[in-house]
């Protein structure tokens, strides 16, 4: 058949519009987010870590840029996954504690980044569903609570043996590659993950070893078919248990056998215990495969236009304040390592305090990548910051919903609290005492003097209530005790209200 003129040019055009658009996808940046469990910041060289060496992350850092302000805002496994992957604060997406499900109507970075013409890829801990908790009720204050739980869990577990793989589809929210598992805590010994059907795969090393094994092959398939690619890979280590066990093999052995302690911890918490030890061994582990990551980037060629985000969820108290795990305020919990590098477009050795939230990196990576970012975002886009200039933000909302990672508990161990960081200080209130703690993050990085009472800083803590306040209403936050977000969640943890209902 002849071909029209007007017809011969549409063709035309539309061949060369899919052409274009071809080479657009091939140019876009790669984008790697690693963000580890449980690391904090200091635990790192570059931000002053000095117990164990990681010298790939330094390098990294070196190469890109440092934020000195990278913030968990709430320092909790799911809520951060939350608000990473949506972009949004948990009282908006509802993802508040540890064990729901994931609203799959909301919006998400990789689906964002699916749109855009990228391959989507999740490697690792999830724990964006709710697993084996499906059988327990979903409020929990007393003994008796916790042990019907405990049964219910077991009940459940009978019924459905693999209560931790996440199938295909909406759940997933828009990851295509998934060599995934909601939740568990075997590091060496039967570590699994799965990939489309719900049967265990085991690594053949340690974890964190066999994540990057997986990363790099879906990476080398993704060059070869000239296809951008979006990979998130979430190690679970240094999240505990710290068993010597559960160390790496060969790293326990290269770590200190005296490690070097903050000031706020109290004399002898750690005696005759090996802990902090296996902790560090898994930091190191988790640096050489950094240094792996970066090796094959530089070896196919790819380092070049690749974004590479290197970050964790929160931090770990590591006896600070005699205390242990994360959702309090304090620096060793909610201080996090960022570094993000780009070569030739990230200035190289770079260091920023400008504050950056979880929620910031649905919208930082996507407008570097020349994507466009939803509407909907709570999120700061960065990207600004990251390629030479600097923010005006001058604070950030912290909380913690409920006071157990895994029930709506209220007043119990973790108690709720709601705070603001900002470049200089930590301002923190709980919701059951009222008290109130105000520290000078740069002249007291051990958070030891609380400068609330007292009148020792009344302007800052004037300031810092007065900009609670606008960043609660901001979030549509009540500051609700953790029973009340039962309310929110059917009895198997499914999203039914809070957010739903506005």
């Amino acid at each position: 058949m002849r071909l029209s003129r007007r017809d011969f040019l549409a063709t035309t055009a539309g061949a060369m519009a899919a052409g274009a658009a071809g080479a657009r996808a091939q140019a876009r940046p790669n984008v790697i987010v690693l963000f580890d469990d449980q690391l904090r910041a200091d635990a790192v060289g570059v931000y002053g870590g000095n117990s164990v060496p990681t010298p790939n992350i330094d390098r990294l850092a070196s190469q890109g840029m440092t934020f000195d302000n990278a913030v968990s805002t709430c320092p909790l496994c799911t809520p951060y996954r939350g608000m990473l992957l949506t972009g949004r604060y948990p009282t908006h997406s509802g993802i508040v504690l540890n064990w729901v499900d994931v609203n799959p109507r909301e919006q998400s970075i990789a689906r964002c980044f699916a749109e855009e013409g990228y391959e989507t890829g999740f490697i690792g801990k999830w724990h964006l569903a709710s697993g084996r908790l499906k059988g327990a009720t979903h409020h929990a204050t007393t003994p008796a609570d916790h042990q019907a739980n405990h049964a219910g869990i077991s009940a459940y577990v009978e019924e459905n043996p693999e209560p931790e793989f996440v199938p295909p589809g909406r759940q997933r929210m828009g990851y295509d590659y998934w060599a995934a598992y909601n939740f568990h805590m075997n590091f060496r010994k039967n570590s699994f993950y799965y990939r489309d059907l719900p049967a265990k795969r085991l690594y053949e090393p340690y974890e964190t070893d066999g994540e990057v094994d997986l990363a790099m092959g879906h990476m080398d398939r993704c060059q070869r078919r000239g296809q951008p690619f979006f990979l998130t890979i979430a190690p679970h280590p240094p999240h505990p248990p710290w068993r010597d066990s559960d160390a790496p093999q060969g790293y326990l052995d290269r770590v200190p056998e005296e490690l070097r302690w903050r000031d706020n911890v109290p004399e002898g918490y750690w005696d005759g215990r090996n802990g902090p030890r296996v902790y560090h061994s898994m930091v190191m582990n988790v640096d050489d495969n950094v240094g792996r990551i970066m090796e094959f980037l530089d070896r196919r060629g790819l380092a070049d236009n690749t974004i590479f985000v290197f970050t964790s969820d929160h931090g770990e108290m590591m006896g600070s304040h005699g205390r242990m795990n994360k959702m309090v305020p304090y620096y060793e919990a909610t201080r996090i390592p960022l570094i993000v590098r780009w070569p030739g477009r990230i200035p190289a050795g770079a260091r920023s305090d400008d504050l950056f939230t979880p929620m910031d990196h649905l919208p930082t990576l996507l407008s570097l990548a020349g994507g466009s970012v939803p509407g909907a975002t709570d999120g700061r886009d960065m990207a600004p910051v990251l390629l030479g200039g600097s923010d005006s933000r001058e604070a950030v909302l912290m909380a913690n919903y409920t006071s157990h990672w895994d029930y709506f508990d209220s007043a119990t161990n973790w108690p709720e609290w709601r705070g603001v960081k900002t470049k200089t200080h930590t301002y923190c209130r709980w919701l059951h005492s009222g008290v109130e703690e105000l520290y000078h993050d740069l002249e007291d990085p051990c958070q030891l003097e609380n400068l609330a009472y007292g009148s020792r800083d009344p302007g800052t803590l004037r300031r810092c209530r007065s900009v609670l306040k606008e960043l609660l209403d901001e979030a549509d936050d009540e500051f609700l005790p953790g029973t009340a977000y039962s309310e929110w969640y059917s009895p198997d943890r499914e999203l039914i209200g809070g957010p739903l209902d506005r």
